[in-house]
C-alpha cells in the first residue's frame, strides 16, 4: 500500500516503474467515510478473483471527514492498491483525471464510491474494449439495462433538463447517457484527451466524450447494473451554473480540436 500525498495539479504524474498491471480501477472520493470501506471491499473482492494483474487507486478530493484514514486502514498493506489525496476539494473531473493520469493499467476503470454501478460490470466493458474499442460508457438509458432504484422526481427533471442544455451547447446526441458513474478505457488513446482536458467538475465526462468524438474514437455504450445511493452531492440551481459555464468552456478550450 502507498499513501500520496500530492500538489494540485495531476499533469505532474509519470507512469509508474512497477510491473504494469493489465488494469487499474480508479474511485474518486469526497468525504466518503461512511460507505467508503464497504464499497472498497467489494472491489477489492471482484479484482482479487481476477486472473488479470490490476491496481487500486482511490483518489481523496479534499475530504473533510475521515476518508483518507479509512481508506489508508482498509488497503494498508496491500502493493497493488493506493491513496492519492490532496487538498482542498477540486470537483470530480480533477480526481478522475488525477486518477487516469496516475494509472498504469492497459485499461482504466473508474467507479463512484457508491458503487451504484457495481465493480462485476468491469468484465463486460473489458470484452467490448478486447474488441477494439477505445472507451466503454455505462448507459441507464439503454433497454437492457437494469435500473434497481430510480431517483426520486426532481433529480430525473433535473437530468433531463441538464441534458437538453448539454446537447444544445456542445452536440453528443448519440449518446443516451454521458454522466453515468461507470467508464472503461484503453489508456493508449484517452490519456492523451485527459492530458488536454480542464473540466474539474461533473461535466468532465462531457468534455472527454467531446474530445474522444473529435479524435474518432471508437466508443461504445454499454447497458448497466444501476442503482441510485443516496447522498447526492448535486445541487440544482448550483449544478445548472456551472453546467452552462463548463460546457461554454469545453467550446472554447477545445476550439481547434
Amino acid at each position: 500500500m502507498r499513501s500520496e500525498e500530492i500538489a494540485c495539479h495531476p499533469s505532474s504524474f509519470i507512469l509508474h516503474p512497477f510491473p504494469m498491471p493489465a488494469l487499474s480501477v480508479i474511485v474518486p472520493a469526497y468525504n466518503e467515510a461512511q460507505r467508503i470501506a464497504p464499497s472498497l471491499e467489494k472491489i477489492l473482492t471482484y479484482l482479487r478473483a481476477q486472473p488479470l494483474a490490476w491496481e487500486l487507486i482511490v483518489v481523496d478530493d479534499g475530504s473533510r471527514d475521515e476518508t483518507a484514514s479509512t481508506v489508508n486502514g482498509l488497503i494498508d498493506g496491500l502493493p497493488s492498491a493506493r491513496l492519492i489525496a490532496y487538498q482542498p476539494n477540486r470537483g470530480k473531473g480533477f480526481a478522475v483525471r488525477t486518477g487516469v493520469l496516475a494509472a498504469s493499467g492497459q485499461w482504466i476503470v473508474f467507479l463512484d464510491a457508491d458503487l451504484s454501478t457495481p465493480p462485476e460490470e468491469i468484465e463486460n466493458a473489458l470484452r467490448y474494449l478486447n474488441d477494439g474499442y477505445d472507451m466503454v460508457i455505462g448507459s441507464r438509458a439503454l433497454p437492457d439495462s437494469q435500473i434497481e432504484r430510480r431517483p426520486p422526481l426532481f433529480r430525473r427533471v433535473a437530468t433531463a433538463i441538464f441534458d437538453l442544455v448539454k446537447h444544445l451547447l456542445v452536440g453528443l446526441w448519440q449518446y443516451s447517457d454521458t454522466q453515468c458513474g461507470f467508464k472503461a478505457y484503453r489508456q493508449s488513446a484517452v490519456r492523451p484527451l485527459y492530458e488536454r482536458a480542464v473540466i474539474d467538475r461533473f461535466m468532465f465526462d462531457v468534455e472527454i466524450l467531446y474530445l474522444a468524438e473529435r479524435k474518432k474514437l471508437r466508443v461504445r455504450e454499454m447497458p448497466v447494473r444501476w442503482a441510485d445511493a443516496e447522498g447526492s452531492k448535486v445541487r440544482f440551481f448550483e449544478g445548472v451554473y456551472h453546467m452552462a459555464k463548463d460546457l461554454a468552456r469545453i467550446r472554447w478550450a477545445h476550439r481547434s480540436v
